[in-house]
């Protein structure tokens, strides 16, 4: 069930609305050169990482997965009622993701100053699934199901 009040509806559509953004734009590694790719990852703390086809394959590969999570939150944005299992997924996968992400960083002592991308990622993972989940726990405990 998703919210039937606005103010609850347009933060959902928010939260949805980020997590298109901040999955979609993983996009633009599907159709990079390497070089352009490799150097993108430098500037995001992971070094310079040279050319191997099995690592190209795989940029691509999870590129086109993150991408296709923002596209479905994109359609999902756009019409919420025609995409409401998906929507309950969402919630759950950016916690799962967030906390993924911040046990991976503590495991290898990632740090801000070498590697600048981590803490946005792990922010942007919690604060998107508290947009998209709270309003479906509001719903729920409104309406009595989910």
């Amino acid at each position: 069930m998703l919210p039937q009040s606005r103010p609850w509806l347009n933060a959902l559509r928010l939260g949805l609305l980020f997590s298109a953004a901040g999955w979609g734009v993983s996009f633009s590694f599907t159709f990079a050169s390497w070089n352009a790719a490799a150097g993108q990852l430098d500037v995001m703390g992971a070094g310079w990482i040279e050319y191997r086809p099995l690592l190209d394959y795989w940029l691509r590969m999870a590129s086109s997965v993150f991408g296709c999570i923002g596209l479905g939150s994109a359609l999902a944005c756009l019409r919420p009622h025609v995409f409401v299992s998906f929507i309950q997924l969402l919630g759950p996968f950016h916690f799962i993701i967030g906390t993924t992400l911040t046990i991976a960083a503590w495991r290898n002592h990632l740090t801000p100053g070498l590697h600048p991308t981590f803490i946005p990622d792990i922010v942007f993972c919690f604060l998107t699934g508290m947009l998209i989940q709270l309003p479906l726990l509001r719903a729920w405990s409104t309406n009595g199901d989910c």
